[in-house]
Parts: C-alpha cells; sequence; structure tokens
C-alpha cells in the first residue's frame, strides 16, 4: 500500500488520572507499523490531578480539557471529533492497548471495504484474576459484531452527520446510542481481526460488579430515548437488555453453539456470572425507581 492512499485516523482517548495506564496505551500505538504522519494520538482530559498532562507533553500529544464530575466520556470523545484533522476517528480508552499490526490490518480493511464506514474491533480483557479473564474473554468472543458490541471506528464525515455521543448516557449505553444513530443513517459496518486489549488488572471482581451496576440509569435513559422508535426498541434494544437474546440467542446464533459444546464449563461459568449482573441490575434498578418518587 502506498502511503499516499493509507487512510489516516485521529485516535481520541478520554483520561482522567490516568498516569498509570496511559504510557501502554501511547505506546503501543507508536509501535504500529504505520506511517507516523497517518495517525494523530488527541488526549482529551477531564483535568486530571496526577501527571496525565505531562505524560502528554512527555510524548508530545495534542491535549485538550473538558470539565466536569467524571465521567465526561461522552463529551470528551465529542471534543476529540472537533479537534480531529484526519480521515478516521478512532475512540480509544485510557486503559486499552492497540495489538501489534492492529492500524495496518484496520487500513487494510477499509481499502477493501470501500462502502464501510464504521468498524468494530474485538476486545481482549487483561486481568489478575486469570480464572475470570478466561471466563470473560469467552463471554466476550460470543459478542463480537453483535448488537451487544459497539464500533470503535467511524469515518469523521460520517460522524458528524450523527447528533454525536449522548452526554446523558454511561459509557455502555451511549455506545450503543452511536451505533443506533449509525445504523439510521444506513452506514455499513465492518469488523477487523486484531483485538485491542482491555487492561483491568486493577479491577477487583467486586469493583468490576459496582461499575456494571453503575450501568442502570443509563439504559433507563436510553430505552426512554428510542421508546417511540418502534422498529429501533423492537430489533434493537429489546435484543440488548433482553433476558431471551443476552443468555439464548448470542450463543447460539451463526454456528456459535460449537463453541459451547468444546468448552461447556466455561460457558457454565459465563451463565452463573450473567445471573448475577442480572440480580444486580434488578436490585440497582429497584433503587433507581425509589430514589426517582
Amino acid at each position: 500500500m502506498k502511503n499516499s492512499h493509507l487512510p489516516s485516523f485521529s485516535i481520541i482517548i478520554p483520561t482522567f488520572n490516568s498516569e498509570k495506564v496511559l504510557p501502554l496505551c501511547i505506546e503501543s500505538i507508536l509501535k504500529q507499523d504505520y506511517p507516523q504522519n497517518k495517525y494523530e494520538i488527541i488526549l482529551i482530559d477531564n483535568y486530571s490531578r496526577d501527571k496525565t498532562a505531562d505524560l502528554a507533553k512527555k510524548y508530545k500529544l495534542k491535549i485538550f480539557y473538558v470539565n466536569g464530575k467524571p465521567s465526561q466520556a461522552c463529551r470528551q470523545r465529542n471534543l476529540g471529533a472537533k479537534k480531529a484533522e484526519n480521515d478516521y476517528l478512532f475512540f480509544l480508552d485510557h486503559d486499552m492497548e492497540l495489538s501489534v499490526n492492529l492500524l495496518k490490518n484496520l487500513a487494510s480493511k477499509i481499502i477493501t471495504s470501500k462502502e464501510t464506514d464504521a468498524f468494530f474491533i474485538p476486545e481482549k480483557i487483561v486481568a489478575n484474576n486469570k480464572i475470570l479473564q478466561e471466563i470473560r474473554n469467552y463471554e466476550r468472543s460470543f459478542y463480537d459484531a453483535t448488537p451487544i458490541d459497539a464500533v470503535r471506528v467511524i469515518k469523521k464525515n460520517v460522524f458528524f452527520k450523527t447528533e454525536k455521543y449522548d452526554p446523558l448516557l454511561s459509557s455502555g449505553p451511549a455506545d450503543w446510542d452511536m451505533d443506533i444513530q449509525l445504523q439510521k443513517l444506513g452506514v455499513k459496518f465492518g469488523k477487523i481481526d486484531l483485538p485491542v486489549r482491555h487492561h483491568e488488572e486493577n479491577l477487583t471482581f467486586s469493583q468490576y460488579l459496582f461499575k456494571k451496576s453503575r450501568y442502570v440509569r443509563g439504559i433507563k435513559i436510553y430505552k426512554n430515548k428510542w421508546s417511540g422508535d418502534k422498529e429501533i426498541y423492537e430489533n434493537i434494544i429489546k435484543k440488548q437488555l433482553g433476558v431471551k437474546y443476552r443468555f439464548l440467542t448470542v450463543f447460539l446464533e451463526k454456528n456459535k453453539f460449537k463453541k459451547i459444546l468444546n468448552h461447556p464449563l466455561l460457558f457454565f461459568s459465563v451463565f452463573i456470572l450473567k445471573l448475577i449482573f442480572g440480580f444486580i441490575y434488578l436490585i440497582k434498578g429497584i433503587e433507581y425507581e425509589l430514589n426517582e418518587k
């Protein structure tokens, strides 16, 4: 591929007190076998109280600021998109690491999939608890490029035809909301082969459960937002949040049931984990309803 014909990327990373995890993320980008004039790294910081800003200076990165109580990820992403100068927006989290040659793989997919303007990227969890890591990665492998997944790379001129990321939504529903906006525009979705690694070594199991429980309020707002669009609500929202799809269909569609036959114990562990999450969502949902009254 000639350099002049390669797609260019603006890698947008929202940060907040990211000093410990950010270097691995940045280094994984700088080590890519991809021309440096074909990508830029943009940090959008929520006024960190650690040395995140110093890291931006060390690596000579662009850094801009968004105020307000964390999390401001949606506003940070939207500002990053506004400041971006390249063809494609790559929304990356501060605790994520790119696989070797990911940008090259992504560029190849863009060039060979001419009408594809948004891309899913597989995600691999890295955790201290290796058993939990194996269970979650096994579960995650069923979700790639499904309604439960979310795109990370969007062509810039297409992104600005949307209403951008909704600041009222927490990270999970915000990603799904963006996917729906893109679908309504008729955008074609693609996926690449290489994953990003999501580093959660500092996240205990209880912290992970708490993190998931915070999505309850965002999910309620998300459901209300799209409740007036019957087609979207029936075909997408109910899948994303429904018991049948999450506990059964997503594991069986497209011959994925073969993976269950190969690893029945892992699947049983996933099922137990999902029951725990379901119980937490139920309790948090009741708490939210009571607090609203």
